[in-house]
């Protein structure tokens, strides 16, 4: 099992979880400026797109090896890698919490909804087209909210889940039934639909 989850990437998706809420800890509330495509130009939360590294780190961790030669081996790959994923939201999820009650810090607290809701889109995105086009639209994705998700007031759209306030119910709700879509397909379909960018012998 131990090798497994060395070989699953596990121990560099754990420090890089680490290293992204410490990184949020300290910018707080920077943020790098995003042209609008519609409604005003805005702000995207350094917060808000740090989940995109881990997340693409265990999409990558998740699809390492030989498809074909884990699908004929004895573990069920679809149930390790649902627990991996699991086990990794539960983790962003318990270090906001601690943090955000030791410090006050809420902008932990978006980390961890983006974080669970790229981790299901990704997953979903994967199931269809291969992690290598999840891992580019999940690190397109806060970018395009941050662009076309914002009211003329200013406030995000309720489709663009992360760059919501931290405090957002809606926006937890989307990450969730995201995350949970997204599990659901890592345990009913291990190859996806199309892969346009697999590697071909």
């Amino acid at each position: 099992m131990i090798w497994w989850l060395k070989a699953k990437g596990a121990p560099a998706v754990v420090a890089s979880t680490f290293a992204v809420y410490l990184m949020a800890v300290l910018v707080r509330e920077e943020a790098i400026p995003v042209p609008a495509v519609v409604g005003p130009s805005g702000q995207l939360l350094v917060a808000q797109i740090l989940g995109v590294l881990p997340v693409v780190l265990l999409l990558h961790g998740i699809d390492r090896g030989d498809t074909i030669a884990e699908e004929v081996a004895l573990r069920h790959k679809g149930r390790r890698n649902f627990a991996l994923c699991l086990a990794f939201a539960i983790l962003v999820v318990m270090s906001a919490a601690v943090i955000h009650l030791l410090w006050d810090r809420p902008e932990s607290l978006s980390l961890a909804r983006n974080c669970v809701g790229f981790l299901g889109a990704a997953l979903i995105v994967r199931a269809a087209l291969g992690p290598g086009i999840a891992a580019i639209c999940i690190a397109a994705l806060p970018l395009a909210c941050a662009a076309a998700g914002r009211r003329p007031g200013g406030s995000a759209q309720p489709w663009a889940w992360p760059i919501q306030q931290p405090s957002s119910y809606l926006g937890a709700g989307e990450a969730i039934f995201l995350f949970a879509v997204g599990c659901a397909l890592v345990l009913w379909k291990q190859r996806p639909l199309l892969n346009p960018l697999a590697r071909t012998a």
